[in-house]
Order: structure tokens, then C-alpha cells, then sequence
């Protein structure tokens, strides 16, 4: 078949749902069919040697150089403005399918040219939604969310059964590997070393485990944060208000294929999730890395690290307390750390890798 993937952020940024489409593209192309990618002008790419993939990329006036009426207005003008660019290739390339990542691109169908044969399905990865998206989602012939939990926000929206068909992960790139990251950055072997990765925004609830970290009052616990975002002022002032400067390292962000070795030097990430994590693709890479993860009970998590303990631990979000005894349980039980960490690794090779993604999304597709 001839797919195309249709996302203004794919060429022009990073993130979860980008990482998502490139390796499903990728993956799509290994198991035979031709991929095309739609984009912004921009100079993100992937690898992509030897598939049988197209990038296209398009002008399109960026999110903040449109009037203020709202985040959403600025977003879906966004789209709009690259749809006007690419909607004569998008429709000359005669596809068979469009993977659409965003109710703001719901106008796809509406403007393609009368008798078009491509048909488009929603790949969704959380709940973008706005009003009027019910009307413009009529011509979506087929839904697909990154987890049960997806699938249900779904459902409850747009009243649609949407196919799960999980994230995956690179098992190839994210794998057990040793590193000297540790030494680089001061972290003595006989420190327990939490990693987390990712945007700094509130509903992460980084706060939550530097206040752990203050309940459990160890002065060989360290907590790695990689990345960047509005809330790192904040977690900053916190950090220093209960006066755990030894205690937690901030790291500028990394590129995404430098993350395996900050999550092998560590042992164990934390995702401590105070928002709906549709899936947690974060999560599913630490695990690939071997390391048993600490996340919250909440949204999409549970189905990533499983509800058994044998890969992870769970706890109520937005509670240090249960945070501080997760982080205490996995210093005094190395060996059950270990064993954690075995079990995750084979987790995400057993249900979420990418080739399980694309075996799942042509499924739902009826291939």
C-alpha cells in the first residue's frame, strides 16, 4: 500500500508523537509498503536508509506568528496554512491511506479532490479536541489510540471504537548497554541513581518525587533530569528550598538517540505522571534499557509497566509519600531490582515494538 503520514511537527520538532510517526513509518516501509511523510519545512529527519520512504516538506506560518485567539486557533491555523501548500502533492500522490495525528488536521478529508480513493484514519495519542471536531471527524474512516486508556477518551468523545495498536520502541536502540555517563557527571557507584526524561511541565510531577527525595532524607540518592521546559525555574527554586543541590542533577536535553545511555547509567526511572498519559513512550524506553521504572497509577501507564510488579512499581500520583517507599523498596532489594529490570526489558520486546505497532495499525486498516 501507499501511505501517507500527515503532521506539520514531524520535520520542525521533536516529541512523543513525532518519535511515534517516524518509527511507524520506518516500520510500515520494512514490512513492504511506501511510505510517505508530510511536514513542515524543517530540518528534522530520521534515518531512513535503505526504505522506501518520502519526506515532503512545506511553508507554513509557525503557531506563534499567528493572533492569539486561543492555543487551539493558533494550531489548527498552523495546519491549515501548510495544507494549502501541500494539498495538490498530498493528492497526486494517489495514496491509499493518510495517518492523520491530530484533530486539527480533521479538514484533510473535506478538502481532497472529489473522487480521491485515499481514505484516512486518526492515529490518536491523547486528546487534543475542540469544538466542531465531532463534525469534521465524519470522514475519518478509521480509528486507532496508543492504549486502552486512548481508546476509551476516544470513545467517550467521538463515540468511535478505536483499535489499540500501543506505541513501541526501538529495541535495537534502546537495549542494555554500559557507559560512563555516571562519571561524567559525579555519580559515585554506590549512589542510587533515578532517571527521568522528558518535557518540564507540571502535570510530569517532577515536584512530587524532589519532595520524596526530602521525606527519605538519603544523601546517596540522586535523581537525573533531562530536559527542558517552563517548569524548570520552578523545580529549580524547589530544589534549592529544601536544600537537595547534591541530591538532583539537571541536564539540558539530549538528542533522542543520546537517551539510551543517561537510562543505562541509571538505576531505575521515575514517571511520576500527575496528567492522562495516553501511553508514555519515556516509560517504555527506560524499560527497553533494562531498568525497572516507578510511574503513576494513572491513565495510560499501568498498561506500559503492567499491574503485577514485576517489571515496575505503581503509585497514586501526586503522593511523595508513596513515592519516597517506591524509591526505598528498590534500594534495599537489589537483586529484585535486577529482576525487575530483566522483566522489563522483555515486556516491551514481547508487546511494544514498533513492527507490533505496524502489524497492528494494518489490522485495523483491514491489511
Amino acid at each position: 500500500m501507499r501511505i501517507g503520514f500527515i503532521d506539520v511537527t514531524i520535520t520542525t520538532s521533536y516529541g512523543g508523537i513525532q518519535t511515534a510517526v517516524w518509527e511507524l513509518a520506518k516500520s510500515l516501509a520494512a514490512l513492504g509498503h511506501e511510505v510517505f511523510l508530510y511536514g513542515g519545512e524543517g530540518t528534522i529527519r530520521h534515518d531512513t536508509s535503505g526504505l522506501a520512504m518520502t519526506v515532503r516538506t512545506f511553508p507554513y506560518t509557525p503557531r506563534e506568528k499567528v493572533f492569539n485567539l486561543g492555543r487551539r486557533f493558533q494550531r489548527i491555523w498552523e495546519r491549515g496554512s501548510m495544507a494549502r501548500y501541500a494539498k495538490k502533492t498530498v493528492a497526486e500522490d494517489n495514496l491509499d491511506w493518510v495517518i492523520l495525528t491530530k484533530p486539527f488536521d480533521f479538514f484533510w478529508p473535506h478538502i481532497m479532490p472529489h473522487g480521491s480513493k485515499t481514505r484516512f484514519c486518526y492515529m490518536s495519542g491523547g486528546t487534543s479536541f475542540f469544538k466542531f471536531d465531532r463534525k469534521l471527524s465524519a470522514r475519518i474512516d478509521a480509528w486507532v489510540a496508543c492504549s486502552q486508556f486512548n481508546a476509551w477518551q476516544i470513545q467517550h468523545h467521538f463515540k468511535q471504537f478505536a483499535h489499540v495498536i500501543y506505541n513501541g520502541v526501538d529495541t535495537v536502540k534502546f537495549q542494555p548497554a554500559a557507559n560512563n555517563i555516571r562519571q561524567q557527571l559525579g555519580i559515585k557507584d554506590d549512589h542510587f541513581l533515578l532517571v527521568f526524561a522528558g518535557r518540564l511541565v507540571g502535570w510530569k510531577g517532577l515536584d512530587y518525587v524532589i519532595k520524596s527525595l526530602a521525606l527519605l532524607n538519603d544523601e546517596k540518592v540522586r535523581f537525573l533530569i533531562v530536559g527542558d521546559g517552563e517548569y524548570l525555574t520552578k523545580l529549580q527554586s524547589q530544589v534549592k528550598n529544601l536544600s537537595l543541590e547534591e541530591n538532583v542533577i539537571f541536564h539540558d536535553p539530549v538528542k533522542h538517540e543520546e537517551l539510551p545511555a543517561f537510562y543505562n547509567c541509571g538505576d531505575a526511572g521515575i514517571f511520576p505522571s500527575v496528567g492522562d498519559e495516553a501511553f508514555g513512550i519515556t516509560i517504555a524506553e527506560a524499560m527497553a534499557c533494562g531498568k525497572p521504572v516507578i510511574g503513576s497509577y494513572i491513565g495510560g501507564i499501568p498498561e506500559v509497566i503492567g499491574n503485577e510488579g514485576t517489571a515496575g512499581l505503581l503509585v497514586s500520583p501526586g503522593h511523595p509519600e508513596r513515592i519516597a517507599d517506591a524509591i526505598s523498596q528498590l534500594i534495599e532489594n537489589k537483586d529484585k531490582r535486577l529482576t525487575m529490570g530483566h522483566n522489563a526489558r522483555q515486556r516491551i520486546e514481547d508487546l511494544y515494538t514498533w513492527k507490533h505497532s505496524a502489524q497492528r495499525l494494518l489490522k485495523a486498516l483491514g491489511k
